[in-house]
């Protein structure tokens, strides 16, 4: 590792490089309460070049590197699996470098965090189409258009993030450097297009999960944000999640033109009123299921029609709406106007101290979730036996439940799911027990829900091995991503051990 350490300094300040432990262990944790590996070294390129020359070297070495942009991810993705490797954090990258007003098309550099990207447009009067993640706070572009995120605003109308990628410079796992999509012409002087010069090259780095390139440079389509906007909030009869995907289902039936849209369950509600989470909703008689609607337009006139479609839908399923501003109960307005968009997604965070989300993000259909927290019930009552093992440790036994269901591009929702839980470090000292109970339930929620037939975005290493060790990957399929990662990474230099490549 000296030697290593040694020559990574003759392509990097030693100011950006570390072997020390507490930063190494800094480095060992991301979202997921899920302790994994430490890596053994830890740098900080600021271009394209040194990315390259860092997996080059790599190479020779056979040295492991994982790529890290905000270290959002619930599912390990931005950590070692093993105490070894390199990890490649992008973070210095973080410069706007073009925005393009006749074309509409921004490049920026991947680690660059959501907000800072729609900060800066914000003074020209766009957005990004979906705003990012629901962390989008501090998550990267990079590390979004790797798994294909939702969750941040405009999801409903704009759909996942990796739509409006327009190009992307990629450093490959050997090292060498390619442009994608209309770059790939030598004539061509600015992205201005995603298709055409041969095959989708760009969609097969984007939701790769980091395992096939490190993007170093985005290119996305920027849009003029409307001046207008509506935001109403209702309170749901009984059955909201059933009632909750028939209102879905009639938004994309009739054609309604919706910014956002949020379904969040009864218990939610319930428990988040409990512990303080929605003061707006403290006076609620009845704390049942929630839902928003957020709409844009041009016009005064036609805001107008869009709202009154939208409130007849409501109206007919016997919702009742919330008053109009926040301290009234609609959060649909805090959400648009005070960027709720990256402060709701993960909502049980904090909300005890120690207790944590271990989370199942998926895609899906409108029409099957509320079948699949139906099941979900059903595990819940199965492992009632490590339910109470918890609850013997702790003194609070796990609940399990949904956060905020969004409406995503087409016919889909964005389904996060999962299981709260202490972490194994609780009340000064380390519960192995614990720990071992925690990935037991989760793995089990996560073949559950996979058995459903939901489409993984953010995968990471725990849900990508899973997903190898239980068989839920076609045959085919999996041996022509084999092939393809064989290829582009003969010794499975990045991202190892992911979907079980090492």
């Amino acid at each position: 590792m000296d030697d290593l350490f040694d020559d990574l300094k003759n392509i990097v300040s030693e100011r950006y490089l570390s072997d020390d432990i507490y930063i190494r262990h800094a480095y060992s944790r991301v979202v997921d309460p899920v302790l994994q590996g430490v890596p053994e070294i830890v740098i900080r390129p600021k271009t394209s070049k040194e990315v390259s020359e860092i997996l080059k070297l790599a190479n020779q070495k056979n040295t492991s590197i994982l790529p890290r942009g905000g270290g959002c991810g619930e599912f390990g993705g931005a950590k070692p699996i093993k105490d070894e490797g390199i990890v490649l954090d992008l973070k210095r990258m973080d410069e706007i470098l073009q925005l393009d007003q006749e074309n509409l098309i921004v490049t920026v550099e991947a680690g660059v965090s959501w907000a800072k990207l729609n900060d800066y447009l914000s003074n020209y009067g766009l957005y990004t189409g979906c705003l990012g993640p629901g962390s989008g706070m501090t998550a990267s572009v990079g590390g979004g258009v790797s798994h294909h995120s939702v969750g941040g605003g405009g999801c409903a109308k704009y759909g996942a993030c990796t739509r409006h990628v327009v190009g992307l410079e990629v450093v490959l796992p050997t090292g060498e450097i390619v442009e994608t999509a209309s770059k790939t012409n030598k004539y061509t002087k600015f992205p201005f297009n995603r298709f055409g010069n041969g095959p989708d090259i760009t969609g097969l780095f984007c939701g790769d999960n980091g395992i096939l390139g490190v993007k170093t440079k985005i290119s996305l389509k920027v849009y003029p944000k409307p001046q207008y906007a509506a935001y109403k909030t209702f309170l749901m009869p009984r059955k909201s999640m059933q009632l909750s995907s028939d209102i879905f289902l009639e938004m994309r039936k009739r054609g309604l033109d919706v910014y956002d849209s949020m379904y969040i369950m009864d218990l939610l509600v319930a428990v988040g009123c409990e512990y303080g989470l929605f003061p707006m909703w403290e006076g609620l008689k009845r704390k049942r299921g929630i839902m928003f609607y957020t709409i844009e337009a041009t016009t005064e006139k036609e805001l107008e029609k869009k709202g009154n479609q939208l409130d007849q839908l409501f109206i007919e399923k016997k919702a009742t709406e919330l008053g109009a501003e926040i301290e009234d109960g609609n959060i649909a307005k805090w959400h648009y106007k005070e960027q709720g968009h990256w402060l709701i997604a993960h909502n049980l965070w904090g909300l005890i101290p120690g207790f944590s989300p271990l989370d199942a993000e998926c895609h899906t259909s409108i029409s099957s979730y509320p079948s699949i927290m139906k099941d979900l019930e059903t595990w819940d009552m199965e492992h009632l036996e490590d339910m109470n093992k918890v609850l013997e440790l702790t003194g609070m036994r796990p609940i399990s439940g949904t956060g905020p269901i969004i409406l995503i591009g087409d016919n889909n929702v964005e389904l996060t799911t999962g299981f709260t839980s202490f972490e194994s470090y609780y009340e000064g000292r380390y519960h192995e027990e614990l720990r071992e109970l925690n990935i037991k339930l989760w793995k089990s929620m996560l073949e559950r829900i996979t058995k459903h037939g939901v489409s993984w975005y953010m995968m990471g290493d725990i849900l990508s091995r899973l997903l190898v060790d239980i068989g839920a990957f076609e045959p085919q399929y999996f041996s022509f991503l084999k092939l393809i990662k064989n290829t582009l990474d003969p010794k499975h230099i990045l991202s190892r051990g992911k979907f079980n490549f090492w």
